[in-house]
Order: C-alpha cells, then structure tokens, then sequence
C-alpha cells in the first residue's frame, strides 16, 4: 500500500485547533518550510498513527483532546482503500474502513459496529473496547483478511529523526544467538542501531555491509570496513585471563570503522556526529530493506549536520533507492542546500496560517510550479520567495 493523501484535525471547533490541509503524496516527497511552520509535527501525526495501528490497536495513555485522521491508499487503483478514525479523550469515537466503493468495517463510540466476513459473505456485528483499534484486534485473515494491508503498511513503516542521535550514545549487549538477538531488538527504533548491525550481517551476509559501504563511500566517507568491538575504554578497565575470549565477559559493543588513509580503527565514540548520522541511517534502511521491504521511509529535517556535499549526496542517494519503486520515501528540510538537490516536482511546501499548515505542491498547484522551471532561478528562490502563492500567470518578478 501506498498512502497517496492523507488528513488530520486536532482539537476540532476548539480555539486550539490545528490542521493539515492538501497534504497529497507521491512516491518521493520532500516538505519544506520555515522554522516552526509544522514539518515534524506532519510527519510525526503519520508516524503516531502508524505506531497505533500496529501497537497490539491500544490508546495507551492518551493527552486529553480530540484527534481525527483520514488516510487515503492506492488512490488510482480498483483497492483504493480509505481509513477514517476520531480519538477524543483517550476513547475511540469512530473508525472506518472503507475500499473501493464497499464499507468493510465501522464503529461508533460505544465500541460497537459492524464488519464483513469473508467466509460468511455478510457483515456480522462486534464489539471493540472503546480504547482500542477494531481493525488492529479484529485481525483474522481467514474471516477478515483485508485488514492484512493497512496492518502490514503501518508495521514496517520506519521513522527516523535525522537531527538525533541516532544511536551513536548507546551500546549493545549482545545476546548469543540470532533468534534472541531478534527478540530483543525493535528493529524500528533507531537506538538499536548496534544491534541491528548485527542482525544484518547475520542474516545477509556481506551483501548488507557492502551496501553499506557503497552508500557511505557514495556520499563522500571512505570506509573499507565496518564491524562491532567492545570499546577501548571498557577493555582497559578489565584484565581477561590470558586466550579467554572477550565475548565470554558479556561486555558492551559498539560499531567501529576503519577509513581509507588511517592506520587505526574509529570507535563510535569518536566518530563525527554528521558521519554517525548517515552510518545509523544506511545501516537500518538496508536492514529494512533486505529484511521486510518498508512500506515508507520517513525522515525528519534530512541532512541536519552535513555538509553541502554529502547533504546533496545523502538526498540523491536516497531518491534512488525510492525510485525503485519498492518503497515511499517522506523527508523535511529548511535546508537551502537540501532543497537545491530535490527537484520541485518532489516538493510540498507549508504555507503557515493560523492553525493550519497548507501544503502546496504540484498536484494542487501545477501552475506556480511549472511557471517556476522557466525563471532560471534555483529551487531555494522558490521557497524564499514565496513563488507558490502567487497567482497563476503572474508577471510579478522575483529580485
């Protein structure tokens, strides 16, 4: 699946409320705006629903106010598949699936409603706990097997904060085997990045550290080699006896590389910030990739510490992998540079109102983009200027 639009309301009819307005997405996808203009936040309403969604369907503790979403997929296709839910207060007050033009499963806000079953070939009625996702706890892929997609596009979904750490504070004890190894790991939380290193080449093999390589190499760091050892401040603290190997003590690792031109190894802890970025980054996209092909990468304030090189290497890399076709790719920036190497055809820009961030891009404003290509100015005018709310055939020029 491919979530083609989507909407979101928070705190409807309230004096604090906030929404997303034209918030259309292709395959490849970069939100621009200024500072505090709502960019995380629209990522972060996508990823939230998409945790819940996979999160066993339960609210868990929730903040005391009104969210609604819509989520449209596979908008062009015969499956086109429409999601609506309301959370108030912590409770469940409507769900909706709904695909192509049939209605396979609603509720109200007592919980109760109605959903097709496949076998029967009728909609039967249930009952849901009012704090809980019917299409997440209804599961059945015998009775209901068409809750399977939305399930599957919200579990491998991945987010990651570029700006963050990324992993690069945290050490990984490592279990023995690789099925503890997996049980142990959430693979979809960027602090076990050590462990997920660890898991990639165990079940890919050199096939996922060369991809690795390639993709650092591709963006500018040199590196013949990536592997896990346990840090050099701990190893001095200890006095193993003699040919007892340190994997016996049980001690912490952490990822190390070997770069072109140095004789010794770089440990994490002396990495560069803006290296680790992109190493935690290339390490679990592979992973994601290799392992169970992610429905969407979603990636926040992309670039955020590189600089003007790599930034435009790390983005061009990136759209290649989504050209593919093989998964969506989200990203925000503010970055001059970044948006320079995005062409506009990828963009969606937030025009900032009072409570609302409207997004413009070529499917609502094919005119301001198009009539952009011929000014010969470079993609960061655009943003800076404003271009996108001028009117359609505007002589108006920009200085």
């Amino acid at each position: 699946m491919k979530l083609d639009q989507f909407e979101y309301i928070s705190n409807r009819g309230n004096p604090n409320e906030w929404r997303i307005d034209g918030c259309q997405l292709g395959n490849i996808n970069l939100i621009v705006g200024k500072n505090a203009s709502g960019k995380s936040r629209i990522v972060r309403v996508i990823y939230l629903l998409s945790e819940l969604l996979c999160d066993g369907g339960k609210l868990g503790n929730r903040p005391t106010r009104k969210d609604e979403w819509h989520l449209l997929f596979d908008k062009d296709s015969e499956h086109q598949t429409e999601y609506f839910i309301t959370i108030e207060n912590g409770y469940i007050t409507q769900e909706k699936l709904k695909i192509g033009e049939k209605i396979f499963l609603q509720r109200d806000k007592t919980g109760e409603g109605r959903i097709y079953a496949k076998e029967l070939d009728k909609d039967i009625r249930f009952q849901t706990p009012k704090t809980e996702l019917a299409v997440v706890k209804r599961r059945d892929t015998i009775q209901h097997p068409f809750l399977e997609d939305i399930y599957k596009w919200s579990s491998s979904l991945r987010f990651y904060e570029f700006g963050t750490q990324l992993g690069k504070d945290t050490l990984a004890k490592l279990p023995p085997t690789t099925e503890l190894l997996k049980a142990k790991t959430d693979t979809k939380d960027s602090d076990y990045v050590v462990e997920i290193f660890v898991l990639g080449k165990r079940e890919h093999h050199n096939e996922f550290t060369q991809r690795i390589l390639d993709d650092m190499n591709g963006i500018g760091y040199q590196i013949a080699k990536i592997e896990t050892k346990v840090p050099s401040f701990f190893k001095s603290n200890i006095s193993p006896p003699e040919n007892l190997d340190e994997d016996s003590y049980n001690l912490p690792k952490f990822l190390y590389v070997q770069e072109d031109g140095l004789k010794s190894v770089t440990e994490q802890s002396e990495i560069s910030q803006g290296m680790f970025r992109a190493l935690s980054l290339f390490i679990q996209i592979n992973y994601a990739i290799l392992s169970d092909q992610p429905s969407c990468i979603i990636i926040d304030d992309i670039g955020e510490g590189l600089d003007f090189q790599r930034s435009s290497a790390i983005i061009k890399l990136l759209i290649e992998k989504a050209k593919t076709g093989l998964v969506q790719l989200i990203m925000t920036t503010n970055d001059e540079n970044i948006m320079n190497g995005v062409p506009l055809e990828y963009w969606s820009v937030i025009e900032r109102q009072p409570g609302v961030a409207k997004l413009h891009n070529y499917a609502n404003s094919p005119e301001q983009f198009e009539q952009f290509k011929h000014i010969g100015l470079n993609n960061f005018d655009f943003f800076a200027s404003e271009y996108y709310l001028q009117e359609p055939n505007s002589e108006e020029v920009i200085d």
